[in-house]
C-alpha cells in the first residue's frame, strides 16, 4: 500500500488514488508520493498558491447527482456532459453522427490499441506533481478519435459540471482526455467549466492529450465560468505533426484559483499554432496562465496573444515560454501579453520568455500592465457618455483584440456576450 506520512500535506490525498485500475496506475501513485507539493519556491508556481488544496479530506465524486443542465447553445452543437467529471450518457446528444469520428468515454477503449500508443505519451509526468495524480486515478474522462480526412459537422461541446456531492465533502475530480486526429481531420472542440452551488472546496485537476496528424485541424475554445466553484487545474498537451494547425482560446470569466498549463511541441515542418487567451477577474480570483510553445523543426510559426483585467484583490499571472532548438531554422514565434488593472489591489505577474538556439528566426515578445486612458474616457465624458459606460467601452475595446482572432462567428458572437456580461460586473 502506497501511503504519505502524517506531516506530509499529501497525506489526505495519496490514498484515495490507491486501487486504480487505470494503464501505468502505479507507477504514477509512486511518483506522485515521492514528488513535493509546489511552494513559493518552485519557480513555476510562485505565484500560485497550491499547497492548501492539500489540507482538505477529499472523496470521491458522486457523478450521478441530479443535476439542471443550462440552456443549449445559440447554434448547432454536439453536447457531451460530465457531472463531477463522471460521463453522462444520459445527458448528452447522439454521439454518432459524424462518420469517421469517435466521441465517447475514455473508460470504454483503455484496452485499444491507440490509446496505448499514446496515453501519458504527450503528457509524461516529469516532475508534475498534478499530472502524477491525474494518472495515478482518473476519474472519467472524452476520448475522440477522427480518421483520416474525416470532419465534425458541428462543434462538440463538451460541458463539465461541477456539483459537489450530496454530503458536501470536498471531491477530487481528475478528468482524462485524449484527442487524435489523423492526417486532414478536422476537429472543432468547445470545452465549458461551470459550477453548480458551492463547491468552492472542490479540486478538479485534468490532463488533455492531444495529437493533430499531418494537414490536420484541431481547435479549442475553453472557457471557465465557475462561479462560487472548484480550483481549477489543467493541462493541455498538444503536438502537432507537419502541415497541422492547432488554434486554442481560454477565456476565464469566474475562478476562485485557477491555473491552466497548455504545452504545444510543433514537430512537423509547417506546423502552426495559435494561442488566444482572455481572463476577466474580481473579488479575490486568481488565475495563472502558463504556456510552452516548443519549435522543434523549422519553418513552423506560432503566434500568441493574451489579455487580462484584474478588478478589486485578484490576481492575473501570464508566463509565456517559447522555446526554438538549434535545427528549427526560419522559426516565426510572437507571444504578447496585455494587461490592466482596474484597483490599486489587483495584481498581475506577467513573464514572457524566448529561449532561441537557431539564427535565422523571426521572434519577438513583449507585455504591458496599466490602466485604462483616463485621456480617452474624459474623450468620452465629453460626449455624453457616463463613465460607467466609458470604461465599459475601454474595456470592450481591449478585448477585441482577442475576440477577433477566434475563427467561428458563432462561437465569437457568444463568447463577445458573455465577456461583456462579466464586465458590466467588474
Amino acid at each position: 500500500m502506497m501511503t504519505a506520512t502524517a506531516t506530509d500535506p499529501k497525506a489526505t490525498v495519496i490514498p484515495m488514488l490507491e486501487g486504480s485500475s487505470w494503464p501505468n496506475a502505479a507507477e504514477a501513485l509512486a511518483r506522485a508520493a515521492e514528488l513535493p507539493v509546489p511552494g513559493r519556491r518552485t519557480e513555476q508556481w510562485k505565484y500560485t498558491p497550491v499547497a492548501k488544496l492539500f489540507n482538505r479530506p477529499y472523496v470521491k465524486p458522486d457523478g450521478q447527482v441530479q443535476v439542471e443542465l443550462p440552456a443549449r447553445l445559440p447554434f448547432p452543437a454536439t453536447r457531451v456532459v460530465f457531472v463531477n467529471g463522471h460521463f453522462r450518457p444520459d445527458l448528452s446528444d447522439d454521439l454518432k453522427a459524424d462518420k469517421g469520428v469517435v466521441i465517447d468515454s475514455i473508460t470504454h477503449h483503455l484496452s485499444h490499441g491507440p490509446l496505448k500508443a499514446n496515453y501519458g505519451r504527450i503528457a509524461p509526468i516529469g516532475d508534475r506533481l498534478f499530472t502524477a495524480m491525474n494518472a495515478a486515478a482518473p476519474t472519467d474522462g472524452l476520448i475522440i478519435l477522427a480518421v483520416k480526412g474525416a470532419a465534425t459537422s458541428k462543434p462538440i461541446h463538451v460541458l463539465r459540471i461541477t456539483a459537489g456531492n450530496a454530503s458536501g465533502e470536498p471531491v477530487l475530480i481528475q478528468p482524462r482526455d485524449l484527442i487524435m486526429l489523423h492526417e486532414g481531420a478536422q476537429v472543432e472542440l468547445i470545452d465549458e467549466h461551470i459550477a453548480i452551488g458551492d463547491t468552492a472546496s472542490a479540486l478538479v485537476n485534468g490532463v488533455r492529450e492531444c495529437t493533430v496528424g499531418e494537414g490536420a485541424e484541431l481547435t479549442l475554445h475553453l472557457v471557465q465560468n465557475e462561479a462560487n466553484g472548484p480550483a481549477d487545474i489543467g493541462l493541455d498537451a498538444v503536438e502537432v505533426a507537419a502541415r497541422g494547425h492547432f488554434s486554442a482560446d481560454t477565456v476565464t470569466l469566474h475562478g476562485t484559483l485557477v491555473r491552466n498549463d497548455l504545452s504545444v511541441v510543433l514537430a512537423g515542418a509547417g506546423a502552426y499554432a495559435e494561442l488566444n487567451g482572455a481572463y476577466l477577474l474580481d473579488g479575490n480570483a486568481h488565475c495563472d496562465n502558463h504556456t510552452y510553445i516548443g519549435h522543434d523543426v523549422p519553418d513552423c510559426t506560432s503566434d500568441e496573444l493574451y489579455k487580462g483585467i484584474v478588478a478589486d484583490k485578484a490576481t492575473g499571472v501570464f508566463n509565456g515560454k517559447v522555446f526554438v532548438k538549434p535545427d528549427a531554422q526560419r522559426t516565426r514565434a510572437y507571444q504578447s501579453n496585455a494587461n490592466i488593472l482596474q484597483s490599486d489591489d489587483a495584481r498581475v505577474f506577467s513573464k514572457p520568455e524566448l529561449e532561441i538556439y537557431a539564427d535565422d528566426v523571426k521572434c519577438s515578445h513583449g507585455c504591458t500592465i496599466g490602466r485604462l486612458d483616463e485621456q480617452a474616457i474624459f474623450y468620452l465624458r465629453s460626449r455624453g457618455v457616463s463613465e460607467p459606460e466609458a470604461r465599459r467601452m475601454m474595456a470592450h475595446a481591449f478585448m477585441t483584440d482577442v475576440l477577433e482572432r477566434i475563427a467561428s462567428a458563432d462561437w465569437r458572437m457568444y463568447l463577445e456576450g458573455m465577456i461583456d456580461a462579466k464586465l458590466e460586473a467588474l
